[in-house]
């Protein structure tokens, strides 16, 4: 298969958990919303969601079924604002109906848990950085 056959199959499976979990923020009326992360000339202050590990919970009959953590981050260059933003997103992507978002890219969300966000410190230009993990359970097949 090319590249561009693999990525046309991507994009018509609607990409990524990542991306799915970036989509359903920008469905919830966020801004900046990336799946990688940005020079600050790029995007000031950017809602950053990157993928973490995946790890199999049990194999059936032709799947498999895990948990895929993403880490979303708040950049924003007063501490409050990250926080409070932060918060916002955690509770939006908590309450949000994954369900409509269940189909990605060889992976079908089956559940989404969230940790609280806490401080994350400081980038390299001196933003504060905000963010919390996406427990992102997915049915994948084998």
């Amino acid at each position: 298969m090319s590249d561009a056959s693999v990525m046309a199959e991507y994009e018509a499976a609607r990409g990524s958990v990542c991306g799915l979990v970036a989509k359903m923020l920008v469905e919830a009326q966020f801004t900046s919303v990336f799946t990688q992360s940005l020079s600050p000339l790029v995007c000031a202050e950017p809602i950053v969601v990157v993928p973490g590990g995946y790890e199999r919970d049990s194999e059936q009959v032709g799947a498999e079924r895990g948990e895929r953590v993403v880490e979303v981050v708040v950049c924003r260059e007063v501490n409050a604002v990250a926080e409070a933003v932060a918060l916002a997103c955690e509770r939006a992507l908590r309450f949000a109906d994954w369900d409509e978002h269940a189909a990605g890219f060889l992976n079908r969300i089956v559940g989404l848990d969230t940790d609280a966000p806490e401080y994350r410190g400081r980038d390299g230009s001196g933003r504060y950085l905000w963010g919390f993990a996406v427990y992102v359970t997915v049915a994948r097949p084998q």
